[in-house]
């Protein structure tokens, strides 16, 4: 960020650091600067004509400096002495500037180094909007169309062979669009018909012979025919090959990459966008490489060898029909990018639709609970009408091209003919045959100017969506593995999360500086309200969410430093909302481990006591269950989720209220599941009820991101904190219930 040269020449100091706010002290906006320097630390607000400082302090008499969110702006605030004073309010965008802002004030104060942040660009320096992801710094307005096309060329280099075919297939099928007008027109009238001697003598046929080189002229007509026939089928057959096959791979790309994306990826997506661009925007890509791209270079060689061929045989009537064409090329320029972004707006709009269906199957339930049928109906109506809208304005601007360039081809053809009237009328010496081929050669421009006139919006639909596959493909995980991670050869199961920090959202920490040792073989109950950040703490050990400061070790090794295999190998969750994919009982407890036998599957559905309603089902372990599990109820689920992790035979095992939403009857089969599950391994477990704890080696509470107690049950409890209330809450409730 670039401060102005009259705050500058006011400090007359080094300045390390300065931020940007934009908000005045009313709350309207209004920019402004908080600056830095090793022992003041200034605030300037900005009039129309010149910058004034407002506040000035020494560092050494600041007692804290913080970053307070709230709603609809923050505000940085500083203490000094027993006071609280405001200093400036910003939105979001400045948020992070902000605290690296009090980060720096931090060091300052400590005495230790100012160690400048590394500045990150979050905007497009073309056109200045914000990036829509700040680590890929990709610009959709500014991205090169060129080499997005380019880009989706690279996959049809698994067919050479073919493509080869194809383009000599392409310049064959245009040599004989270029002969047949001459053989309709100045062979036929001006040679056999006219009984020109001289044409009868060069291929080998008498005086006389008119029949004989009439019947010739019908076989070769017929013949190029059937071969522009037989090379138009090829041509779609090769095709159709080519472009289906790089769509299956594009999709297999794509859904590839979203494997390996992060978990943050998908929790600021909804699922039918994504199944927009991997379904809808990848069959899109077909629409110009099946119409558009293979018959580019027919229509180039028609287009210009028609016109060389025209020069030569009259260059005043050409010329007039060259006219056009600038007319054509400077309006093609100016609608071009109007469909652009259409089509963008259509994708948009059958995202929302998308969006919309995908919301109303998942949550059907919760629909005819509520009985808002009618208001679901209304909310796809209102998506679906803009999806017509812009499917709408997509065929209108496709009808202006086909207009204009349709009008061209008339002009063209009428200015032909009234010349070619005038020269055969006149002293010009053409005769009625070269007018024909002449004619006929322009009626050859009318497939280039057809032609013309869709690619428009072929190109603005395909590339419109191969830019939102790419964007997916060049997403950048926010969880990866490194290049030679280290091997967790017989692991052991001890846990260290050593001052661990993080949040979902800049500026809001779920997690403050958290440390715990879970020893290996032990078991671990974390307790706390909900919200207070017991799950995120488990998603971390998992690497579902890489902490952003301190660390977590499994073993002694970092777990950023392990591969993800090995990670995944052997820590295993059993959540509350389990999930049961579309597949036969057998493959879903198998879903952990693929390569185990039909006896190691039965053996874990015993021991989660999962077995005897199974084989009640009509087909047993063959019983094919639906997507999410909807025949199954829900404590059924959660034994089917816990036979999975005992056949995945994990080192950690992390139990994230898995007993929470099932009956007293279900939690004691399922208790009785864990109890087995538990031996030998290292085991987190959250629970909201404090009986399934009473097994647990030590307890943990976590309140405010903060872990505020830690003991065994006996400590806690004397204690008398908030596991001593939650304890007697939970009695009280009882016995209210008995």
């Amino acid at each position: 960020m670039k401060l102005p040269e009259e705050i500058k020449a006011e400090i007359k100091a080094e300045i390390l650091f300065s931020a940007l706010f934009d908000l005045k002290q009313n709350g309207e906006y209004g920019k402004g600067y908080v600056v830095l320097t090793g022992e003041k630390l200034y605030v300037f607000s900005e009039s129309e004509k010149e910058q004034h400082c407002r506040f000035s302090y020494d560092l050494k008499d600041l007692e804290q400096l913080n970053v307070e969110n709230g709603i609809g702006c923050n505000m940085l605030t500083v203490r000094i002495g027993n006071r609280m004073q405001y200093l400036v309010r910003f939105t979001n965008a400045c948020l992070g500037k902000m605290l690296q802002l009090k980060k720096g004030v931090e060091q300052l104060q400590k005495g230790e180094a100012f160690e400048p942040p590394k500045e990150e660009e979050v905007c497009c320096p073309k056109c200045g909007k914000r990036y829509p992801d700040p680590v890929q710094k990709i610009c959709p307005k500014c991205m090169d169309k060129g080499a997005v096309f380019w880009r989706v060329l690279e996959y049809f280099k698994t067919y050479r062979v073919q493509f080869i075919t194809l383009v000599l297939g392409v310049i064959l099928t245009s040599l004989l669009n270029l002969v047949w007008p001459y053989l309709n027109g100045e062979i036929l009238y001006d040679k056999v018909l006219a009984g020109d001697e001289g044409f009868l003598q060069s291929i080998g046929l008498g005086q006389g012979e008119f029949i004989t080189a009439l019947l010739l002229l019908v076989l070769t007509m017929v013949a190029t025919k059937v071969v522009l026939l037989l090379l138009q089928i090829l041509h779609g057959v090769l095709t159709a090959h080519m472009v289906i096959g790089v769509i299956r791979d594009m999709k297999k790309d794509v859904f590839a990459k979203m494997g390996q994306l992060s978990i943050s990826f998908f929790r600021s997506r909804q699922t039918g966008g994504l199944m927009t661009r991997v379904m809808s925007d990848a069959d899109r890509i077909t629409g110009f490489f099946v119409d558009g791209a293979p018959y580019v270079l027919v229509h180039v060689l028609t287009f210009t060898v028609t016109m060389v061929v025209m020069l030569r045989i009259n260059w005043k009537m050409t010329l007039t029909t060259l006219l056009i064409l600038p007319v054509l090329l400077g309006i093609n320029r100016y609608l071009r990018p109007k469909i652009w972004i259409m089509h963008g707006r259509r994708h948009r709009a059958e995202r929302s639709v998308n969006n919309s269906v995908n919301d109303n199957l998942t949550g059907a339930r919760v629909v005819k609970s509520f009985g808002q049928e009618s208001q679901e109906i209304s909310r796809f109506k209102s998506s679906n009408r803009k999806l017509r809208d812009a499917e709408t304005h997509i065929a209108y601007r496709q009808n202006y091209f086909q207009i204009v360039y349709g009008g061209a081809q008339s002009i063209i053809d009428m200015s032909v003919w009234f010349l070619g009237v005038y020269f055969l009328l006149g002293d010009a010496g053409m005769e009625l045959g070269t007018l024909i081929t002449f004619a006929g050669y322009v009626s050859q421009l009318q497939g280039p100017l057809n032609f013309m006139s869709h690619v428009p919006n072929w190109w603005a639909e395909s590339m419109n969506s191969a830019q939102r596959l790419f964007e997916i493909m060049d997403a950048i995980p926010q969880v990866q593995e490194k290049e030679k991670p280290i091997p967790l050869k017989e692991p052991k199961g001890d846990v260290v999360l050593d001052k661990v920090t993080f949040g979902y959202e800049i500026g809001r920490p779920v997690l403050k500086d958290v440390s715990l040792h879970i020893e290996a073989g032990k078991m671990i109950g974390i307790i706390g309200r909900s919200g207070a950040g017991k799950t995120t703490l488990v998603n971390l050990i998992s690497r579902m969410y890489d902490v952003q400061e301190g660390s977590i070790r499994i073993d002694g090794i970092d777990v950023k430093d392990l591969s993800a295999g090995d990670l995944r190998k052997n820590v295993s969750m059993v959540s509350q909302d389990t999930y049961i994919f579309m597949g036969t009982v057998a493959e879903n407890i198998a879903y952990a481990n693929p390569g185990a036998d039909h006896g190691d599957v039965m053996r874990a559905a015993k021991l989660a006591g999962a077995h005897d309603f199974i084989m009640k089902m009509p087909d047993g372990y063959d019983t094919f269950i639906g997507s999410s599990g909807r025949a199954l109820s829900g404590g059924e689920r959660q034994r089917i989720s816990i036979a999975r992790a005992i056949l995945a035979n994990p080192k950690i095992l992390i139990l994230d209220e898995a007993t929470a939403s099932v009956d007293t009857e279900t939690e004691r089969i399922i208790q009785k599941s864990l109890q087995y599950l538990v031996k030998g391994r290292t085991t987190i477990s959250i629970a909201h009820r404090l009986s399934t704890l009473r097994d647990a080696d030590y307890l943990v509470v976590v309140e405010n991101g903060e872990i505020t107690e830690a003991g065994t049950h006996e400590e806690l409890e004397k204690l008398g904190g908030i596991y001593y209330k939650l304890m007697q809450l939970q009695t009280k409730a009882l016995a209210v219930k008995e």
